[in-house]
């Protein structure tokens, strides 16, 4: 609806029209190129709105506001801008005073029902006086000056999203049908960006909920999985017979599989909220390389397929974190090996280019192949490729691979010339001149035979019962407590060298329990256990006062390193 002023007035084009014509052509010309630039702005919407009601003050307004629908149906102010910062903060002010509700802005909400613009050219006292709810609300409304307005609907889609409310005051100017047009498309802009800044912000809560979801998954899938380490463990301690070994490889194997796709749920929530922890070294590639191979030699044999391996005659030091290259090669034999049918043959060769000073790593097969129409996005995280209905994994493993390469500011490349025809992977990681090694990871494997009492202290009792029965095996004097207040109530805590202490019972979790025992002065190693293992995680309970931090599931190596750590073992 466009309310004309109550006095017609005949137009003459006298040479001040001309005059305030053009400056306000130019003006407008001005904010269209500043508004262009503001849309490359890698800002959230609120901002970039702010920002385009800026402009508009003062060659366009004497004051700007823009309000937007919220959730629940009711006006958000986004920004409120004036030519004078004193009138800045008034309104301000009014807002906090007079808030942008249905009864104090009725003009407001019926824009935005009706979608029907309003243009008032001239503001009268009599205009005022009509839309005042109140003596205290008529005068700060005339405090404000207006002397014409305009109220536009901003619509995305067929749905109204917000409002743009633009006033001349002192500085005497008065809106047009051109400036109402002008301003109504730009509306339209404003709609669409705002309407596409409110699906990014829907979008990454619903990452932020699934990263949430799949990282308490992977813990409550991990308390099951802690009773079976331990059981594992202890089986593989005793005498058995041959049948009975081959048994326990496959549920080992089996066991292995899982925890790692366990493993690679919880690193996508650490990548995708940036908290992956890297610990740099120099490290010599061709050994950990070996290691990774060494690590999907089971699988290999289990599906026949030969590995060639070949490697440069010269170290190739490198500067990175063990754990995780040894996690993105694995990732990369497995992925190989998945595709490539039984008597297959994979080929690994590691050389160094001397033109940009990397190491290189290629991994190829004869297998499957990619679709060439793959190859793009095959490092992208959930993509399952042509063949999804077909392909078995979760999508994850060659962007974990990719993100893990990039840390260590290396490149990865898939390349394959089409279905059957096999594919190879290259990494380049560059080459360190620091030739300090690392010490090489040891292995004491079954070995270690510990004589410390340990209490372990979880609501689980099967998790806990079957820990106790693996460190008695081990040579522990071991028992159990199922909750926090039990453990309290024992009166004998001194009489052991160590306790484990899961951190997510109910009632009373690890964290009181621990801050009990420091305060009555318990100075024995307490060593916290849950399936939480973010650097984050981690950093708590060492704050919290726990010697060290273990992640289920748990098994010989996990306990005998927590252990090396802090007491003396017996060999």
């Amino acid at each position: 609806m466009v309310k004309k002023p109550q006095k017609s007035t005949k137009e003459t084009h006298t040479a001040v029209d001309l005059v305030r014509l053009n400056s306000s052509r130019e003006d407008k010309l001005r904010f269209m190129l500043a508004s262009t630039k503001i849309l490359s702005m890698k800002v959230d919407f609120r901002t970039w709105l702010l920002e385009k009601a800026k402009l508009t003050v003062p060659s366009l307004a004497d004051w700007c506001a823009i309000d937007v629908l919220n959730a629940h149906g009711e006006l958000e102010r986004i920004a409120v801008i004036h030519h004078d910062q004193v009138m800045t903060d008034y309104l301000f002010e009014f807002e906090k005073r007079f808030p942008t509700t249905e009864k104090n802005s009725a003009d407001l909400y019926t824009v935005i029902r009706t979608g029907e613009a309003q243009l008032v050219p001239v503001v009268t006292d009599e205009t005022i006086r009509q839309g005042a709810r109140s003596p205290e609300h008529l005068k700060a409304m005339q405090r404000l000056g207006l002397q014409s307005l305009m109220i536009i609907p901003i619509f995305a889609r067929g749905k109204a999203l917000g409002a743009l409310s633009l006033g001349y005051a002192k500085s005497g100017r008065v809106y047009t049908k051109d400036d109402f047009e002008f301003f109504r498309e730009f509306c339209n802009d404003l709609g669409i960006v705002l309407d596409n800044g409110r699906l990014d912000e829907e979008i990454s809560v619903r990452d932020k909920a699934k990263d949430l979801f799949l990282a308490s998954l992977s813990h409550e899938l991990r308390n099951p999985l802690a009773p079976i380490k331990s059981s594992l463990e202890l089986l593989k301690l005793l005498e058995t017979t041959a049948d009975v070994r081959e048994e326990l490889d496959i549920i080992e194997h089996q066991f292995d599989h899982l925890a790692k796709l366990l493993g690679d749920l919880l690193d996508v929530t650490r990548f995708t909220q940036a908290k992956i922890e890297i610990v740099p070294h120099t490290l010599e590639l061709r050994k950990l390389v070996e290691r990774s191979l060494g690590a999907s030699d089971a699988l290999l044999r289990s599906s026949e397929i030969t590995l060639h391996f070949t490697y440069a005659s010269t170290p190739l030091p490198v500067w990175g974190d063990d754990t995780r290259l040894e996690q993105a090669i694995t990732n990369l034999m497995n992925n190989a090996a998945k595709f490539t049918p039984s008597g297959g043959s994979i080929w690994v060769d590691l050389s160094k280019d001397k033109k940009t000073n990397c190491a290189v790593v290629k991994i190829r097969d004869n297998g499957e192949g990619i679709h060439p129409g793959d190859l793009p996005n095959i490092f992208e995280i959930y993509y399952q490729g042509r063949d999804s209905a077909n392909a078995s994994g979760l999508g994850i493993g060659l962007a974990l691979v990719k993100k893990i390469i990039e840390l260590h500011h290396g490149t990865i490349e898939a390349k394959s010339e089409g279905r059957d025809k096999g594919s190879e992977f290259i990494v380049k990681l560059p080459i360190t001149d620091v030739l300090n090694f690392a010490s090489e990871p040891s292995s004491h494997g079954n070995a270690w035979r510990m004589t410390q009492r340990v209490l372990v202290i979880d609501d689980n009792e099967q998790a806990a019962n079957s820990l106790v029965k693996l460190l008695n095996n081990l040579g522990c004097h071991a028992e159990a407590l199922y909750s926090g207040e039990a453990a309290l109530a024992h009166a004998e805590l001194s009489k052991f060298d160590v306790i484990i202490l899961d951190l997510g019972m109910p009632h009373m979790d690890g964290y009181s329990v621990i801050k009990t025992m420091l305060s009555r002065g318990v100075q024995i190693p307490i060593i916290a256990l849950t399936g939480y293992g973010l650097r984050e995680d981690k950093q708590k309970a060492l704050d919290a006062g726990f010697t060290t931090h273990l992640t289920k599931p748990v098994g010989v190596k996990e306990l005998s390193d927590a252990f090396r750590e802090f007491l003396p073992v017996v060999v």
